[in-house]
């Protein structure tokens, strides 16, 4: 008697490997981190509709400079080639947080202003 297979052999769903896993897991944290940096720096309402593509009028530009934009300010708080979970990185935490810190900002940002 064959043996039965499963649903996801039927469906030709391969199970993840655990670098595949990984790898998922640590783009989740990156994702999760860039989220966490928008709200700390008010830009949540820009987040959602540039990255989650809520504005439909918005172009290709603006969302691929904004996320530049934020993805270089988020290299200067964040760990972004580990990408480990973010809720350890104080920098990342709202103002009112325990162990919250202040914001680090690359050189060019401090000249402009």
């Amino acid at each position: 008697m064959k043996k039965r297979k499963s649903v996801f052999e039927r469906r030709g769903i391969k199970p993840l490997t655990p670098e595949q896993a990984e790898e998922a897991v640590k783009k989740q944290n990156f994702w999760r981190a860039f989220e966490m940096l928008c709200e700390k720096c008010g830009k949540h309402k820009e987040f959602f509709w540039y990255v989650k593509n809520r504005d439909p009028d918005a172009s290709r530009e603006t969302k691929k400079a904004f996320i530049h934009k934020m993805t270089r300010l988020l290299a200067f708080n964040y760990d972004v080639h580990r990408r480990p979970n973010p809720i350890i990185f104080g920098t990342l935490k709202p103002a009112g947080a325990p162990n919250s810190q202040p914001l680090n900002y690359p050189p060019e940002w401090k000249e402009e202003t």
